[in-house]
């Protein structure tokens, strides 16, 4: 059969807000193409052979229908009913360039499996911000379906969903663990936490366990001043080389023979300023103030 060059049928404009009325008037106008008769469909199906583009796309449209009940079964796996739909269109253009009237049956018959096949490679493809490969995805499949069986006698139970799915699919449950994470959502985090217009988004409610509350921020600021009091009690050089030791008052951590370089003094002679600056901070008054953050 000569073939013709396929193209895409696209359902009509898609925008956020027309997307759901779009695809209704489509299928409205869907139903009111007359189904053909079997003397029709042949004659129709022979001119298509031959590369009649007015008889392609009469068979097309008299068979849209059940590409959109086909596509119909397999919602909710990654794209949406009008993206399934204009796979199956493509896959019934297939079904067209290679059909045989000789054979003797209808041409549905033939080309639902042509349209299944489109919708099922489109949904492994494109259902998936991670391309998995064909194998896993089909059991990924599999294992969807099987968790909307028995999802309503797990009664939440995680462990008894996995044992249960793996029973059913004849499967150890290790690898039935493995499936359902494969299968779950990828979700962005710029998707809309709500259904309202400009409202929260996921990235917003997610905690960022590095940064700190306002109390905790509030305790910090606090406890600073008071070390900084503290060691502001000692003499300069004392405070100094305290302040160097340990990285207070934005000072990098030093070593003693680094603060010994600095200051023109022996290694030794910082660590006995620091262990003297150590015991009078420990007897002051400010140091008091500082025992209270001590859990």
């Amino acid at each position: 059969m000569k073939k013709s060059r396929i193209k895409k049928v696209k359902v009509p404009g898609k925008t956020p807000n027309s997307d759901k009325n779009t695809l209704f008037t489509y299928m409205r106008e869907v139903s009111k193409i007359p189904l053909l008769s079997r003397e029709e469909e042949d004659e129709t199906a022979k001119e298509a052979a031959q590369g009649n583009k007015a008889a392609i796309e009469k068979i097309l449209n008299a068979n849209l229908r059940f590409v959109i009940m086909i596509a119909k079964r397999y919602r909710g796996n990654g794209l949406d009913l009008d993206d399934l739909i204009s796979e199956g269109n493509i896959g019934m253009l297939n079904a067209i360039n290679h059909f045989d009237t000789r054979r003797g049956y209808r041409f549905i018959t033939y080309a639902v499996w042509w349209v299944r096949q489109a919708i099922i490679r489109a949904i492994l493809e494109k259902g998936r911000m991670i391309r998995l490969p064909c194998n896993k995805a089909n059991e990924a499949i599999r294992i969807d379906k099987t968790r909307m069986i028995i999802q309503h006698e797990s009664n939440g139970n995680s462990d008894a969903e996995i044992r249960e799915a793996a029973s059913f699919l004849d499967m150890a449950p290790e690898k039935a663990a493995e499936l359902m994470q494969i299968g779950q959502e990828t979700l962005s985090l710029d998707d809309p936490a709500l259904k309202e217009e400009n409202s929260l988004t996921m990235k917003d409610l997610i905690i960022d366990e590095n940064s700190k509350g306002p109390s905790e921020q509030a305790i910090n600021n606090i406890l600073k001043d008071d070390r900084e009091k503290a060691v502001n009690s000692l003499e300069k050089r004392a405070a100094d080389v305290i302040r160097c030791r340990f990285g207070l008052g934005g000072s990098d951590r030093l070593t003693l023979k680094e603060i010994g370089d600095r200051y023109n003094l022996s290694r030794e002679r910082v660590r006995q300023i620091e262990k003297r600056a150590l015991v009078q901070l420990q007897k002051s008054p400010e140091y008091k103030n500082l025992e209270n953050y001590i859990a």
